[in-house]
């Protein structure tokens, strides 16, 4: 199993597997998919060792190290409660200790080149390319999405408008509303009509305003994670 690497931050076991659905965490978690074959995934799986007090952990050292020299995070112990009985170990907080998630989440920053959010560090990220800022991805476990500038301000509160996008844009977008409508069974028709065109929408471009600057890529990308929450 040396031949397949190990994308997660864990040490442990890996072990091949065909499986359908393979995105759900018990035990094991997903560590990569090699194969989808549509009815059916060949996918790799990572059991964490099992670890005892006074022994060897679970998680990768080096990850941990890649994690704080480029994430801008840190891993260490949450504890939260009445005085603080309750305890998260390989915690991903900020510099000064806030929770920002568990280990997966500071590997996953670390993968896709994030680092912590100051402003906003439990559901926005900074996104970077190379060493430079090129917007803000703000999240939650049921999604997510990234602003520049160029985009739209998110706004969960606009309802879209032809004459605020170019003709091109707008008819794309009625084609798919109209695909999705069809293709969709009865109770997510309901959803689909309920929403209207935004339900084909992406995030950045569901608002009126252009964003300008990075203060504005970081206002949406709070805004799209307060309603995703």
């Amino acid at each position: 199993m040396n031949l397949i690497k190990n994308t997660t931050p864990y040490i442990g076991k890996l072990k091949l597997k065909f499986e359908k659905y393979p995105e759900y965490s018990g035990r094991s978690i997903l560590n990569k998919v090699h194969l989808n074959l549509g009815f059916t995934k060949l996918v790799s799986r990572m059991t964490p060792r099992q670890t005892m007090e006074g022994g060897p952990s679970n998680i990768d050292p080096n990850k941990i190290e890649l994690i704080e020299k480029y994430t801008g995070g840190v891993i260490g112990i949450h504890k939260f409660g009445p005085d603080n009985q309750y305890v998260l170990e390989n915690s991903f907080l900020t510099k000064d200790g806030g929770y920002i998630g568990d280990i997966r989440q500071g590997w996953w920053y670390y993968k896709q080149n994030m680092k912590v959010c100051e402003d906003y560090p439990k559901g926005v990220a900074e996104v970077y390319e190379g060493q430079t800022l090129i917007g803000y991805y703000g999240y939650t476990h049921r999604g997510g999405s990234m602003f520049k500038i160029g985009d739209r301000l998110f706004d969960e509160a606009y309802t879209p408008k032809e004459d605020d996008y170019e003709e091109w844009e707008w008819e794309g977008y009625k084609q798919q509303f109209i695909e999705t409508y069809k293709e969709s069974d009865e109770l997510e028709q309901d959803w689909v009509f309920g929403d209207g065109i935004a339900y084909v929408m992406p995030f950045k471009r569901r608002g009126k305003k252009d964003i300008e600057n990075f203060n504005e890529c970081l206002q949406a990308a709070i805004n799209m994670s307060k309603y995703l929450s």
